[in-house]
């Protein structure tokens, strides 16, 4: 029997830890029908505080060794001495440097004539996004959003 497919499940807070639950019912190996070994690290606010960000570190290793990682949305203070956000913390020790995100809809963004196919957005994620200037520009009719350090 080959080993259970090892996934590293990244815990979140609030919102973004249900929408996770939900999400790992769905991957239940009697739905998929491949034998899961789910490793879990919490990566709530209150556990990045407590392990001042080790938890992020433990959490991007066992990704690296694994190749597979789910991670659930954090909180991200906005304080500059606090943990800071999780998200640039394992993407760097993961050495990651591309973000994609699927999904229905985008706020904002009306489907034209009821069409509603996902819509994928990959962005390089290369140093300190938090920082960024950010805004949007309507070009010939399609919204276009920039980001510059």
């Amino acid at each position: 029997m080959p080993a259970p497919l090892r996934i590293v499940v990244l815990d979140g807070d609030e919102t973004g830890q249900e929408l996770l639950d939900a999400a790992l019912r769905v991957l239940d190996s009697d739905v998929v029908g491949i034998e899961l070994a789910l490793e879990h690290f919490d990566l709530s606010l209150a556990a990045r505080r407590a392990s001042d960000n080790g938890i992020c570190s433990d959490a991007a290793a066992a990704i690296r060794d694994a190749g597979l990682g789910l991670k659930a949305a954090t909180i991200t203070p906005e304080g500059a001495d606090d943990v800071g956000s999780p998200n640039r913390l394992i993407r760097e020790g993961i050495d990651g440097t591309v973000i994609v995100r699927t999904g229905r809809r985008i706020p904002g963004v009306t489907p034209i004539a009821g069409i509603f196919h996902p819509i994928s957005i990959c962005r390089m994620a290369v140093g300190d996004a938090y920082g960024a200037e950010q805004w949007r520009e309507m070009v010939d009719g399609d919204e276009i959003a920039y980001r510059t350090e």
